[in-house]
């Protein structure tokens, strides 16, 4: 029962959303209207079962010493610091515990949430990006040896590419460098965003049918 339920609720609601797209009717469109306002409400909700699996997690991790579990109290730490410096400093009124920043008065809880965020989690956001930028330039340094034809091409084109955007102006490329982009690359981007397409429809419909129930905590 605790699974035929949401795997009910599903499917009507799966079949109803995607068959209230189709209908340009003003009763259809109300539908959806009100569709959004329940969306709005179990956001919230949703959030508060995430922050709940979050910290269930580290916990378990942290009580049963499992790899990487000297990451959890940080991670935790972090969780409840930045939570209470976002309430306090929206609840509470300005003038406790004043702070003056650029000639603006506001909360001292307010200033460490600006400070975390912008101080922290900012550049912490920027070293992960780095680091997926240094994978990427790896991947494609290993993709670049010319062992078959098709990997000549790819060189060639890179090649060709990296020249026309570094020195612009400079190399007289023309309009070869745009000519790659514009076509062949944009040819196979649209074929691997039709591909994704796909997929996100296969993936919608298995879960609509009951088949891919992962959502709810197993595969049984």
């Amino acid at each position: 029962m605790k699974r035929r339920i949401p795997l009910t609720i599903t499917l009507v609601l799966g079949i109803v959303m995607m068959v209230q797209f189709f209908i340009p009717h003003k009763a259809s469109q109300d539908f959806f209207e009100f569709s959004r306002s329940w969306i709005q409400i179990m956001v919230p909700f949703a959030l508060v079962l995430g922050v709940g699996s979050f910290i269930s997690h580290h916990l378990r991790k942290i009580r049963h010493r499992k790899e990487g579990w000297f990451y959890s109290p940080i991670a935790l730490t972090a969780l409840f610091v930045m939570l209470a410096c976002g309430l306090l400093g929206t609840i509470l009124n300005v003038s406790w515990l004043p702070v003056v920043v650029y000639g603006q008065k506001i909360s001292l809880f307010e200033y460490l949430f600006r400070n975390f965020f912008n101080y922290m989690l900012v550049p912490l956001g920027a070293t992960m990006f780095s680091i997926l930028a240094f994978y990427i330039a790896s991947a494609a340094y290993r993709a670049f040896h010319a062992k078959s034809f098709t990997s000549i091409l790819l060189l060639a084109a890179a090649f060709v590419i990296m020249l026309a955007i570094i020195f612009y102006n400079v190399i007289p490329l023309g309009n070869v460098g745009e000519w790659l982009l514009s076509v062949p690359n944009l040819a196979a981007k649209r074929g691997i965003l039709l591909g994704v397409a796909l997929g996100m429809v296969a993936t919608a419909l298995k879960i609509i049918l009951g088949i891919e129930r992962g959502y709810l905590g197993g595969t049984k």
